[in-house]
């Protein structure tokens, strides 16, 4: 008898190349489906799997989709619009708290992490269903699935037998195991992000022939900076646009396109969106809005939009959004319609709001505040704060990673990864949506999915390690102090004044904000007593008093900041 379908199993995941696939409980209606992937796999795999090449498939995919959710329980990894499956996962119950197990991946998904990923979310099924121990016999010679096993993160036990190894996975994930799959989780994004700050190639949906709409304007800038790649204008109303050659779809272009950036109707991207599916298109910057921010309808153009990307293994980010840049000159990608251009820097920024974004690199470029990449990500259907945030850890160019945030789609995502990441890199954040007013504004603005209470936001920033600012002049003072010195070393301050009042003032700032105005060294009062009048105050702040020259704050900050009780 069949159980309950548990629907909240389902799940998109990002492959090690940045692909996607959705991984979902087996239903009985798979079976012919699960037959043709076996019949699909290539000999040497079938063998390893049923440990012959001449297995009855018929009856194995009967078997595999014969599940009641508890003790009898399958998984598919499928891909494409017709659902093909591309990996399978199973285990059933053979006694009390244990259950064997077995897995097979399509040998053209092999070597992708999907394999880990099956044995992941079957493992947590399994632990939810009472079942603490997975159970499998895999041939000696499978060495891609014993090593699957070894590198999983699941506590194992292998004992080795003739021709065979015996694998027992303990389904209960340890500390050591989150990191492991955290790890893999941030590889997968900033594979599935390279496609969208470092693409070969890019067309762009809705490029006019003038630059008074936004495709025309976005294909302009991608030419005006010099983009070190082919760009393609799609419009198949024009033979040129912008003296290029225009294609009719972006199916006509010659050759791959890495990155699309459709700036067309609401009510037209979804037909844009399966012909990039078509064309192996692996990245779509969706600017065109009308979705999610407008109500039920846009709500459900977005739901149809995020299940064509998905069937198609794309990556998306928008809808409603302004675009990505990056400024590497190595790349010198544009592909917003920002009518200037940052300097190159190694400020990693990302902006909800397409109109903020705009402002934001225009205060940026007047700071002389360097950019490295930027992405505005409008509604986040797919690609997050949390994946950008990911794949700025890895990028050598980016050292500040600046947000601003009118929601949060998975808070704990958040937490765990902004405290991983704000170890190396600071991270700097503007959080709108404040008062109630505030915040329904967000949420028709960009379609907010959380819009968090202020101390539940300051809670979690706190958490997390995120220097939270109340205002953007707040937020790029902070970026600027932390791009251009070094970063503090501890916690521990001194104040240099010429004004008592404002130097108790600061003073009950820092011990608010959890810095420590520590007292000075006798060695560094007697040297500020050198040359400050006697009326100075030389303990911690340090008040020289209003006659205080330009020379003396020089010469009393030089002297202070050597003190080795002071950090900053």
């Amino acid at each position: 008898m069949t159980g309950l379908y548990p629907s909240s199993r389902e799940a998109d995941v990002v492959l090690r190349d940045g692909s996607t696939v959705r991984i979902r409980p087996v239903r009985p209606s798979d079976e012919p489906a699960v037959r043709s992937f076996l019949e699909g796999l290539s000999r040497q795999s079938r063998a390893l799997r049923f440990w012959s090449g001449a297995a009855n498939l018929e009856r194995a995919a009967a078997w595999e989709v014969d599940v009641d959710y508890r003790d009898r329980y399958g998984l598919v990894a499928t891909t494409g619009s017709d659902e093909r499956v591309v990996g399978e996962a199973m285990y059933r119950r053979i006694g009390g708290d244990r259950a064997e197990a077995a897995f097979a991946v399509a040998d053209a998904h092999q070597r992708r992490g999907l394999g880990t990923l099956l044995l992941a979310q079957l493992a947590e099924a399994a632990e939810q269903n009472g079942i603490a121990v997975l159970e499998a016999d895999v041939l000696a010679a499978n060495h891609r699935m014993i090593e699957v096993f070894r590198r999983s993160g699941f506590p194992i036990r292998l004992r080795a037998e003739p021709g065979e190894v015996k694998v027992e996975v303990v389904t209960s994930l340890s500390p050591e195991g989150i990191e492991r799959f955290e790890h893999l989780e941030q590889l997968a994004s900033v594979a599935s992000l390279q496609s969208f700050f470092s693409p070969r190639t890019v067309a762009v949906v809705g490029a006019s022939r003038s630059r008074g709409t936004i495709g025309g304007e976005v294909f302009h800038n991608l030419l005006a900076t010099s983009f070190n790649g082919p760009v393609y204008p799609i419009n198949p109303n024009a033979d040129h646009v912008q003296s290029v050659t225009a294609y009719g779809s972006v199916k006509e272009v010659p050759g791959p396109v890495d990155l699309a950036v459709i700036a067309v109707p609401a009510s037209g991207v979804a037909g844009v969106a399966r012909e990039c599916g078509v064309k192996g298109v692996k990245a779509l910057v969706v600017i065109s809005a009308g979705f999610s921010e407008t109500g039920e309808a846009g709500v459900e153009l977005q739901r149809e939009l995020m299940e064509i990307c998905r069937a198609a293994g794309m990556r998306m980010i928008g809808p409603n959004c302004m675009g990505i840049l990056n400024a590497d000159p190595r790349i010198s990608l544009n592909a917003t319609f920002a009518p200037m251009f940052p300097p190159h820097g190694r400020v990693g920024f990302l902006s909800q709001s397409g109109a903020l974004g705009l402002a934001v690199i225009d205060h940026a470029r007047d700071l002389g505040l360097g950019i490295s990449s930027f992405a505005s990500v409008g509604n986040k259907a797919d690609i997050s704060g949390n994946d950008l945030i990911q794949y700025w850890e890895s990028d050598e160019g980016t050292d500040l990673i600046l947000l601003y945030l009118e929601s949060f789609g998975n808070p704990r995502k958040f937490s765990r990864t902004a405290r991983r990441v704000g170890r190396s890199k600071p991270i700097i954040a503007v959080k709108s949506g404040r008062s109630s007013a505030g915040a329904r504004a967000s949420s028709s603005h960009t379609g907010a999915l959380i819009a968090a209470s202020d101390v539940t936001v300051d809670a979690l920033f706190k958490q997390s390690g995120v220097v939270r600012t109340e205002t953007l002049e707040e937020m790029f003072d902070v970026a600027s102090l932390l791009a251009n010195q070094p970063h503090p070393t501890g916690k521990r301050v001194a104040i240099v004044t010429n004004a008592g009042g404002p130097g108790i003032l600061c003073a009950d700032a820092c011990d608010a904000g959890g810095l420590e105005v520590v007292e000075l060294g006798e060695g560094t009062r007697s040297e500020l007593s050198e040359f400050l009048p006697a009326e100075a105050s030389l303990t911690n702040p340090v008040d020289m008093i209003a006659s205080a020259t330009g020379a003396d704050y020089r010469r009393a900050i030089e002297v202070v900041a050597c003190d080795p009780s002071v950090d900053a």
